[in-house]
């Protein structure tokens, strides 16, 4: 059974990831401000998280190089834009670059992400 982390969870793993150097962080690949007060991802619900989830699953999966896919949750006011930049082969793994435009409300926030594909067929962020 696949699990998915939930906001604060997310962030809280990502934090500690980082932290303690488990992925290499590039600086211009990846903006923190999602991680501040005003991002939008701060105010998301477990269900908003979800949707979220699928949709980035969906975009690594389907979505061509250049083209973005467009989600929100209806019960909510969190949307997003998932933009897939770039596709690429690292050390014999597939990756995808993608930008990632969440929404709240009148909030906004980017970021950009890479993603590599694991050989048990799951996404995860690399950068």
């Amino acid at each position: 059974m696949k699990r998915r982390l939930t906001g604060s969870s997310f962030i809280s793993v990502l934090l500690i990831v980082m932290l303690f150097g488990l992925f290499t962080v590039n600086a211009h690949a990846i903006n923190l401000m999602f991680l501040s007060k005003e991002a939008p991802a701060r105010r998301y619900s477990d269900e908003d998280w979800q949707y979220l989830n699928r949709a980035i699953d969906h975009t690594l999966e389907n979505v061509d190089d250049g083209a973005s896919y467009r989600w929100n949750n209806p019960a909510s006011p969190a949307s997003g834009l998932l933009e897939v930049l770039e596709s690429s082969i690292r050390n014999g793994t597939p990756c995808r670059r993608m930008r990632l435009t969440n929404f709240y409300d009148d909030m906004r926030g980017v970021t950009e992400f890479v993603f590599c594909k694991q050989s048990e067929g799951e996404w995860k962020v690399t950068q």
